[in-house]
Parts: C-alpha cells; structure tokens; sequence
C-alpha cells in the first residue's frame, strides 16, 4: 500500500489538472457565448427601429456641443457609429470585455479622432481629461445605491460647465444625485416611431423607460 501522503499528492496532481482542463473549457464557452452576445447586439440591436430612433436622440444630444465625446461601453458599435456622423474633436471609447474591446479595435482601424481604452469605467478613464459629452452604456447590474453614487462622483470628475452627460442604463442612473448638485437634468423627449405596434413592442424590450440629460454646471 502507497504511504498517504504519496496517495494524498497524486490525488492533488489529478484534481489540479481537472480544474485547469474545466478552466480551459469555461473559458472557451464564455468567449463563444460573448462573440454571440456581440452578433446579437449588432444584428438585432442594429437593426431595430425603436431602439435606433432612441439612440439617434441620445447621441443627438450628447453631440450638441461637439468638442470631445467619451463613451463608456462599446456593445455592437450601434451608437459609436451614431457618434462619428457627428462634428466632434475626439472620441474616447473605454470597453472592459476582451472579447468586445477587439471588435473595437478592428472598428477603430483608421479612425483618426478615436481613442480606445481596455478597462473598467471605475478606474481607467483618463484623469487629466474632461469632457464636452459622456454617455455611458452599461449591460453591469447597478441596481446597488452605492454603486450609482460612484458613477455620479467619477462622471462629475470628468465634466466641466456645460457638459452633457446622458446614461442608457436606468438601473445605473439616478436623477436624484445630479439635482442634489444643482446640475440641469431633463428628460429627453422622443417622437415614437409611426410602428402597428409601438406600445406593446416598448413594454417588451423596455425602452418605456425615460432617459435624462444631465446638463453640468
């Protein structure tokens, strides 16, 4: 009989290599089930009159005082196009996804005014910069209070008088914050698109939702 301890090592070695093979496959399948992720949003959210005639208005917005544009979160690269058939001096791209942010460089090829960041909005936009428009996009969870007053107070870093700062993500935003600090917030106001079914079709992928324009002081 082999000692336990030369018993204990093996079975060790052998657990090892069964989370590094399982490692290996988790990782495989989160990097296919991102790419579809990506395909679906440039596909259907691409391609969907609703959500087109929104953006349009969001970036419309964010645009209005031209200058530099960040924009936090690439997605299928709906609204950075939007952004650059605007008169604007530069646009930063920040995307956390590997996955993502390489559809992003391939989408920046060429692209004179854009900047692309690899990392999170928490801790990677640029310090030394403010900016003439944010829009933030966010598929993250931010239901948790705390987490919406830390955009708030890393935006605010970013912003000087006038800036126009438009979030997409409700569960990300919360008016109330801006008010507080005496910055204009108003809701943006979009014509519904002449669809047989509108209502039911905004009720179902959830663009019922009202979206502010946060206009810094």
């Amino acid at each position: 009989m082999k000692p336990y301890k030369t018993v204990l090592k093996n079975r060790l070695k052998l657990a090892k290599g069964k989370v590094k093979q399982l490692h290996i496959v988790c990782r495989t399948r989160m990097s296919w089930t991102t790419a579809l992720s990506y395909w679906i949003l440039k596909l259907f959210h691409g391609n969907t009159l609703i959500l087109n005639t929104l953006r349009r208005n969001y970036i419309k917005n964010v645009c209005q005082n031209g200058g530099d544009i960040l924009e936090i979160g690439f997605g299928g690269g709906i609204t950075a196009d939007m952004i650059q058939t605007h008169n604007i001096k530069t646009h930063v791209i920040i995307e956390r996804d590997d996955v993502f942010f390489n559809k992003l460089g391939e989408w920046a090829k060429n692209k004179s005014t854009v900047k692309t960041i690899h990392g999170d909005w928490i801790s990677e936009i640029p310090t030394y910069k403010k900016y003439d428009g944010i829009f933030v996009d966010l598929w993250d969870n931010i239901e948790d209070y705390s987490r919406r007053v830390e955009l708030h107070q890393i935006i605010e870093n970013h912003t000087k008088p006038g800036t126009i700062f438009i979030c997409a993500t409700e569960n990300a935003f919360d008016k109330e914050l801006y008010i507080e600090k005496g910055h204009k917030c108003e809701e943006i106001k979009v014509e519904q698109p002449k669809l047989k079914w509108y209502n039911l079709l905004s009720h179902i992928i959830k663009t019922d939702s009202p979206v502010f324009k946060v206009t810094f002081k």
